[in-house]
């Protein structure tokens, strides 16, 4: 079954970190249907999204799937405001997809300005092996990438997705 995993940093230089040691092939040959690294410097009002290098990748979902997600993610809050809702604006419109409110609830808590993150669809075993092994700013690792920690290991947030739903996120948003 395949998931969408996202690692999140409180600092922005935590997915480089991470993006850099699966590049380099400490945690084996990880393949990954699609990914980015998602930087949002302090100051900044949205975040940067680029694609995921080193990491093979067998699917291009392209800048549209993760650039409305993160998008959703960094400005839903600010879009529910300006259009007097109580409700997040647009966070039911992932849900087709596999991404349903409180996935987006619990990104947007933990991908705050200054931070970082590393986004892949891909298997939740992959995902397992990723989160066993989150880089620190020391280049060693962390066993246990679920919780933040001074060092900055990643915090992650999982969402398993149906056959129906990557089938569907595919046909979307593959490029």
């Amino acid at each position: 079954m395949s998931a969408l995993a996202v690692w999140t940093y409180p600092d922005t230089a935590g997915a480089r970190r991470l993006e850099r040691c699966l590049a380099d092939g400490i945690l084996g040959d990880v393949v990954v249907t699609d990914g980015v690294v998602v930087t949002w410097s302090g100051g900044r009002a949205s975040a940067q999204v680029r694609e995921l290098q080193g990491v093979a990748r067998v699917c291009n979902l392209g800048a549209a799937f993760w650039g409305m997600l993160f998008g959703i993610v960094v400005s839903g809050p600010e879009l529910a405001i300006m259009v007097g809702s109580r409700r997040r604006a647009l966070d039911d419109s992932l849900e087709g997809v596999g991404v349903d409110r409180d996935t987006l609830v619990a990104l947007r808590r933990r991908l705050q300005p200054g931070g970082s993150a590393v986004a892949a669809i891909c298997a939740e075993s992959v995902a397992s092996v990723i989160g066993s092994a989150s880089p620190t700013p020391a280049g060693g690792t962390s066993v246990g990438g679920a919780r933040p920690t001074p060092t900055g290991a990643a915090e992650l947030t999982i969402r398993p997705l149906t056959v129906e739903q990557e089938r569907a996120l595919r046909k979307v948003f593959a490029v």
